[in-house]
């Protein structure tokens, strides 16, 4: 999965030079669910910011292995013990997923792309053990925008990073995993028209096939 968000990058490198650069921040919030939904949406608004108002989603990549939805104890086992790393140092868990991702500015344009969806977590207590308080921490990301937007978006491409937290209510087990997030987003974007068209939605969906 990491090796096709690298790759990726690469692409977006080749799209040329740039003719023009604009600079977006916004707030996003909405909802998610890893041990129930195939394949885990994370999706809401987008209610501050220069995308404001809007949407936006993140889907992420599930390899063949993922157990289905109909058991989300052992889904949710399959996810805590392939994705979450723990370091003793520090005494945090991180995972790492890796998604696919579409903005829309309501009436404007939307823009697709990828980005890693990184979920930290704090052993409390420093036991090795996720235990039932031990549900809300950082959340953030790395963001790659393709030559793909609509509207007033389809000439850009570029990068970006986001920030910020969730709350997962697990105290009641795998069934009840929901996410709620909360974060902010910065993009870098420049106008990536080119002769010819090496990077679409297509070719990055591709990737993660």
């Amino acid at each position: 999965m990491r090796t096709a968000f690298v790759m990726m990058a690469a692409v977006l490198l080749l799209a040329g030079a740039a003719a023009a650069q604009v600079h977006y921040e916004f707030h996003c919030a909405g909802t998610g669910n890893m041990a129930t939904d195939s394949p885990p949406l994370y999706s809401g608004g987008i209610d501050g910011g220069d995308l404001a108002p809007g949407t936006w989603a993140m889907e992420v990549v599930e390899n063949g292995s993922w157990p289905g939805t109909g058991d989300p104890v052992a889904r949710w086992a399959y996810i805590w013990t392939t994705y979450y790393v723990y370091d003793p140092g520090p005494q945090i868990w991180t995972g790492v997923f890796d998604c696919l991702l579409d903005l829309n500015k309501t009436g404007q344009g939307t823009m697709a792309g990828v980005n890693d969806l990184v979920f930290q977590i704090i052993d409390m207590d420093g036991d090795g053990l996720l235990d039932p308080g031990e549900c809300m921490d950082g959340m953030s990301g790395a963001v790659i925008i393709i030559h793909d937007g609509t509207g007033i978006y389809a000439p850009y491409c570029g990068d970006g990073t986001y920030e910020g937290f969730y709350f997962r209510n697990c105290i009641e087990g795998p069934g009840y995993m929901l996410d709620n997030v909360d974060f902010n987003m910065q993009l870098d974007l420049e106008d990536c028209a080119m002769a010819n068209e090496a990077s679409t939605w297509g070719a990055v969906k591709a990737l993660f096939e």
